[in-house]
């Protein structure tokens, strides 16, 4: 029994590792791709405020440095919102249990992530002809920092709001195909049905029917012809001919009437 139990844990953890591998491989993949859109939108956006400045003979201003500082850092919040989104994606798509450990791994990646990319943005800004030696490498990088919008009490959030939240089933549809022939007909849904149908049709209705029947998918040959010979025998069979006037009897009441006249009636 010990044995057993043994091999179905290491299975599992097996399994859990290797399924932890797939979202991480997943997660790079997806982070690779939002990284190069972030960083395209950043450079978009730091070129169009330094035209503005330069417009506004500003360019080496401390206004340069407060829009430097303010689009590295919302560069630096879009680029962890993204790595934060696609190891939540990759977990969930491999059903990996966002348990404890596995959050607080995510948190402490996140914030290596965010102080690694807050140093080569200060060692970024030591190169700029722009904002160089405007102010102190610390300074800078306060800026830089005051401007990032997620913080690790963030990151728990949202890890635990998709942790804890149900998930959302799909709304399962139906379709109820209904084959509805004959007479009288009727169809009923969730309920048994102990009715029954009383059809009454004449003779000749029902041989008319049943001749429509054959001629419509029997093909024309002597297998047809020979069919519907004898269904023309079976209908006359059961429609007797016609009683001649010598077989009918016809009697009638026998009725006792006195007649009581006057002779005057008679006299003119």
């Amino acid at each position: 029994m010990r044995v057993h139990s043994r091999t179905c844990i290491i299975f599992r953890r097996m399994d859990r590792g290797r399924a932890i591998s797939e979202a991480k491989r997943f997660a790079d993949n997806a982070y690779v791709a939002a990284h190069e859109t972030i960083l395209r939108e950043f450079q978009e956006k730091l070129k169009a405020s330094r035209a503005q400045l330069a417009a506004r003979g500003m360019i080496r201003s401390g206004a340069a440095l407060a829009e430097t500082g303010r689009i590295n850092g919302e560069r630096i919040t879009a680029t962890l919102q993204a790595r934060l989104d696609s190891l939540l994606e990759g977990y969930e798509l491999h059903a990996v249990p966002l348990d404890e450990e596995l959050t607080t791994q995510i948190i402490t990646q996140l914030i290596g992530h965010r102080s690694t990319m807050l140093d080569k943005a200060v060692e970024a800004n030591d190169r700029d002809p722009v904002t160089q030696r405007l102010v102190g490498r610390g300074s800078y990088r306060h800026v830089v920092e005051s401007n990032i919008r997620i913080s690790p009490s963030e990151m728990r959030a949202q890890i635990d709001r998709r942790r804890l939240m149900p998930k959302k089933t799909e709304a399962s549809t139906s379709i109820n195909i209904y084959h509805v022939t004959g007479h009288n007909n009727r169809w009923v849904t969730n309920s048994q049905d102990h009715s029954v149908n009383v059809v009454t049709q004449s003779s000749e209705q029902i041989f008319a029917s049943l001749r429509r029947e054959i001629e419509s998918h029997v093909p024309v040959g002597d297998e047809r012809t020979d069919i519907l010979e004898r269904l023309t025998a079976l209908e006359q069979a059961q429609t007797p001919p016609p009683r001649s006037l010598s077989d009918i009897q016809i009697s009638f009441p026998l009725r006792q009437t006195t007649l009581c006249c006057s002779p005057h009636l008679f006299l003119r």
